[in-house]
């Protein structure tokens, strides 16, 4: 592979998650949470668990329709 495809390829990878932090991810998941899709990245990124989303403020019925995707 060539430099400058490497670069490219590392710039978007780069330009996804460019600097986010645990807790901000978190707050992102729980008010985003009705929107699985979009949502299952970073849960299976940051690996939060069911008790941290749900003391972050999930409720109970939107975390477990995760199902196995979380512990």
């Amino acid at each position: 592979m060539g430099k400058a495809k490497r670069r490219s390829l590392n710039n978007g990878i780069n330009d996804k998650y460019p600097s986010i932090k645990r807790e901000d991810a978190l707050n992102e998941v729980i008010e985003k949470i009705q929107n699985r899709k979009e949502v299952i990245d970073k849960i299976t990124l940051f690996d939060f668990t069911a008790e941290e989303m749900l003391e972050a403020g999930a409720a109970y019925e939107d975390v477990m329709a995760f199902g196995g995707l979380i512990h």
